[in-house]
């Protein structure tokens, strides 16, 4: 299952995954959890210890993955990246 949750700003879009992310896991399923924001609430809202989260490398730095997935470079990217994984 895929999940992805946007909407305007302040309008809890983090903590509603984050207590997805809580559900799913206590459930037993395994979790990813991806958060575009630069702010990363969503680590904080899940419990990831501030150290731990300053260790997560954004995937706006992760270029070449990006290239790789969305099969563009610049300012074009396929709107449905591979995500098969």
């Amino acid at each position: 299952m895929k999940l992805a949750i946007s909407g305007k700003g302040g309008v809890g879009k983090t903590t509603i995954a984050a207590a997805l992310v809580k559900l799913f896991a206590g459930s037993g399923r395994k979790v990813y959890a991806i958060d575009a924001d630069p702010d990363v609430c969503l680590a904080a809202a899940i419990g990831i210890p501030d150290d731990k989260a300053a260790e997560i490398k954004p995937v706006v730095e992760m270029k070449e993955l990006v290239n790789t997935r969305t099969g563009g470079e610049g300012s074009f990217f396929s709107l449905n990246p591979r995500v098969d994984d």
